[in-house]
């Protein structure tokens, strides 16, 4: 009698210390049951492409409709425990290249954004040519959202910038490889310093990351583009 009591104490204090350590996520996921938090994260670069696509290969995974919180995806995710979205877009002269979309159950997320990016497409002859100019992208590192609070604060890492972004916040960067090095552009002389990138033909990328809030998990559809 005294040894089966004694292993239901036992078993008692795991489930204890089980819950100690649970509760936290599952109060969590409680709070992000219907919803998920969607930042946006888009990659602007002045000179990336070489030459301009005759064709597209590929159209874009996500279509993204801001006024409605909504996305339309060509394949199906499991959004069950979903606490943090995260779609990331480069372009260059209005073309898309790049484009990935990550879903977090614990509100983390990492975009290797240094690696090299790739848009391969067929030229007159219909051989394939890469137009990405990677040495023209210029970042300061990846991008790490390191928490996800419950009212929808987020903490990310850039390089070596600390981003905390609110709920409808957003924050940009723009640099410039000139023959100094790379420089950020100031606020003050924004105008100026871009003209002179577009005379001299420095490279110029704009990183601009966006808290767009709580979106439904009932408005992640897939199907065709509107």
């Amino acid at each position: 009698m005294g040894n089966k009591r004694s292993f239901l104490v036992k078993v008692l204090i795991i489930c204890f210390a089980v819950g100690l350590v649970a509760s936290p996520f599952v109060m969590r996921w409680s709070g992000f049951k219907d919803n998920y938090l969607f930042l946006t994260i888009e990659e602007s670069s002045l000179n990336a492409l070489s030459g301009w696509p005759m064709s597209f290969k590929d159209i874009p995974s996500v279509f993204i409709d801001a006024d409605e919180k909504s996305l339309v995806l060509l394949e199906d995710r499991n959004l069950a425990g979903v606490i943090l979205g995260v779609h990331y877009s480069a372009v260059s002269q209005g073309v898309e290249f790049d484009e990935k979309l990550l879903f977090s159950r614990t509100g983390k997320a990492s975009l290797d954004i240094l690696s090299p990016a790739s848009f391969m497409v067929p030229n007159m002859d219909g051989t394939l040519v890469e137009l990405v100019d990677n040495n023209a992208r210029i970042l300061k590192g990846n991008i790490e959202v390191r928490k996800t609070h419950r009212d929808g604060t987020v903490e990310i890492r850039y390089g070596d910038s600390e981003i905390v972004l609110r709920p409808g916040e957003s924050w940009a960067e723009m640099l410039i490889l000139g023959p100094t090095g790379v420089k950020a552009v100031s606020e003050q002389d924004w105008e100026q310093e871009i003209d002179t990138c577009l005379n001299m033909g420095y490279p110029v990328t704009r990183l601009a990351i966006a808290n767009r809030g709580l979106w439904s998990k009932s408005k992640v559809e897939v199907g065709m583009y509107p």
